[in-house]
């Protein structure tokens, strides 16, 4: 047959492998070339954006990275603190057979963890700093995760399990924990950026054996253009703004996720020193194949996708708690703006709220404003609705339970003046002090919305929730006493501050019910003067603060474009994180024995 414009010639058979040869090494040719050079970076600016771009190099040279965390010093083992630590745990261990934390051995090993906490204060700066100028987006925290295994790394940790918290609902919630239309990706959300996540790690230390205590700290940032003060410390620095601020436009650490990792990073430092050395021998009855001197495990649990995403969710269906050995107990911590520096708030019960996002469809037909009455106006609908769900609460629920339900976007039309819309969307949220009262809101919220649509001649074409509400998060009534009494003797004012519920949400939730826990805030609100204000402390402000002049607030509440942590706060947060991991496995062993 001849060769026609549909079916090309052959090529002769002797022909194909040189071709093919070729290709191949042109492919690999322009491999190596991509492999050994950065690619593009992808800088953009605008006139909503700051004075400096958001640029990221797409590359796997990662020397920038190697210089940043250069400056990551970790005091130099072994010193007197850190030896004096070893000493006092094995004592502690080895010698106090009681609950009871006036003995000797307690208040030593009680006075010895503060001592090297503090001593970190400068390390655990420089990495919560590093943290924040790199934030990432829930299920994005590659980088993250990057900087968190290497710093395990240099403390000498090898069995580092990685690949927690994959994305199962990627094509349901945008990047910024928001629920997709349709179920597809939010169009400002870049495809290239937005991926399965994967990124949380898992770090086991002590025997590998029974009882185990899990810790556990948060990783994503949030979809917010940051606009904190600087420190004291950088003020008229040149490229402060660089060396402090988010360095990716639209994108902070509004939370305090870089700091929680920092304190767990901290107090995995000091928990690693307790690792002895082959000269060193057990003081008191554990196995000869405990190399640490404290029995049992300790497991570290650094969690991505807090911020809408459930990571926790995610690492509990991966296997989080169910494998070997599994934990007995768990703790997190939430640094709180509302408290001053320094207390911790603690309740037992619910702590924080059940929690769900909705987005509601509603469809009129739209047309030309001039002619109302040739349209069904589903402004006026939506309108209505936003009205019509407050009595939900104000009407439908208990007046003993809590609950909120707060329309946060309302969206209609496409920029012109002069049409109105066939369509409009509401997204928002709904909370409540139990799932019962949850899942009752929820029911409530589209029943209202369904009948207030039609009222208006419109229809609720749609009404979508979230594939994981969040649960309430309670902390366990039979572990209150125990971790009340820890953080008391971590907490300034030698007692926690007994808090009411908060409204807000937290994945931590999904660990809590599968294991008894304890969740915590930790205060960083400054300090309450005699007229009950907050006196801001700032960051690092010891000998260059002067009565009030350059102090930064950080009283702003979580999700502030503001938001500012008293890193000062940190070494408190190691401090309990150690007295709690430590003192529980002293409590367990009590109970074994």
């Amino acid at each position: 047959m001849p060769p026609s414009r549909f079916c090309p010639p052959r090529m002769p058979p002797r022909i194909i492998p040189i071709v093919i040869l070729a290709f191949l090494s042109s492919y690999l040719a322009s491999s190596a070339t991509e492999s050994s050079s950065p690619s593009s970076i992808h800088c953009h600016t605008g006139s909503s954006s700051p004075s400096h771009l958001e640029c990221t190099p797409h590359t796997e040279d990662d020397s920038w990275l190697n210089h940043e965390m250069d400056q990551i010093a970790w005091p130099a083992p072994p010193s007197n603190d850190s030896l004096a630590l070893l000493s006092a745990v094995q004592s502690f261990f080895a010698s106090n057979p009681t609950h009871d934390d006036n003995v000797p051995t307690s208040k030593t090993l009680q006075t010895s963890i503060r001592d090297n906490a503090e001593r970190l204060q400068p390390t655990l700066v420089t990495i919560r700093r590093l943290l924040h100028r790199h934030p990432e987006l829930m299920y994005q925290e590659r980088l993250t995760g990057q900087i968190v295994r290497r710093l395990l790394h240099e403390m000498g940790i090898e069995n580092v399990s990685v690949g927690w918290g994959k994305n199962v609902h990627s094509k349901f919630y945008n990047s910024d924990g928001s629920l997709g239309d349709n179920q597809t990706h939010s169009p400002h959300v870049e495809s290239d950026e937005y991926d399965g996540g994967g990124f949380g790690v898992v770090v086991d230390i002590g025997s590998g054996e029974p009882p185990c205590v899990l810790l556990r700290a948060d990783m994503d940032a949030l979809p917010i253009v940051e606009k904190t003060p600087l420190p004291p410390d950088l003020e008229g620095e040149e490229e402060a703004v660089d060396l402090f601020r988010s360095r990716h436009y639209g994108k902070m650490h509004a939370c305090g996720h870089d700091a929680h990792m920092t304190m767990l990073l901290g107090a995995v430092y000091l928990i690693q020193s307790l690792k002895l050395q082959q000269h060193q021998q057990q003081p008191h009855q554990l196995p000869n194949s405990n190399k640490y001197a404290f029995p049992g495990t300790i497991r570290i649990i650094f969690q991505p996708a807090e911020e809408g995403g459930a990571g926790a969710k995610r690492m509990s269906e991966e296997g989080v708690l169910l494998r070997h050995p599994p934990p007995s107990y768990a703790f997190a911590m939430h640094v709180w703006p509302t408290l001053p520096s320094g207390e911790i708030g603690f309740r037992s019960g619910p702590m924080l709220a059940a929690a769900d996002m909705f987005t509601l469809h509603i469809e009129g037909v739209g047309g030309h404003a001039a002619f109302p009455h040739l349209v069904v106006d589903p402004i006026v609908a939506a309108s209505s609705i936003v009205l019509n769900v407050q009595t939900l609460v104000s009407r439908g629920m208990n007046p003993l339970e809590s609950g909120v339900v707060s329309v946060t976007q309302v969206e209609a039309g496409d920029g012109a003046f002069n049409v109105i819309p066939a369509r409009a969307v509401l997204r928002g949220t709904i909370r409540a002090l139990s799932d019962e009262a949850l899942l009752k809101l929820r029911r409530g919220l589209v029943r209202i919305a369904e009948n207030t649509a039609v009222a208006h001649g419109c229809v609720l074409t749609s009404s979508t929730f979230s594939k994981d509400n969040y649960p309430v998060t309670i902390n366990d009534g039979k572990l209150y006493p125990f971790a009340a009494r820890v953080a008391g003797m971590v907490a300034k004012g030698g007692q926690v501050t007994n808090v009411n519920p908060t409204m807000g949400a937290e994945d931590f939730a999904f660990l809590a019910q599968g294991v008894p826990s304890a969740f915590f805030f930790l205060g960083q609100g400054g300090n309450a003067n005699e007229d009950g204000l907050q006196t801001h402390v700032g960051t690092n402000c010891a000998g260059i603060c002067k009565s009030g002049v350059g102090k930064v607030p950080t009283n702003l509440g979580l999700h502030h474009p503001e938001f500012n942590l008293d890193e000062d706060v940190m070494s408190k947060g190691v401090e309990l994180f150690v007295n709690l991991a430590l003192r529980a496995l002293h409590e367990m062993k009590i109970e074994a024995s």
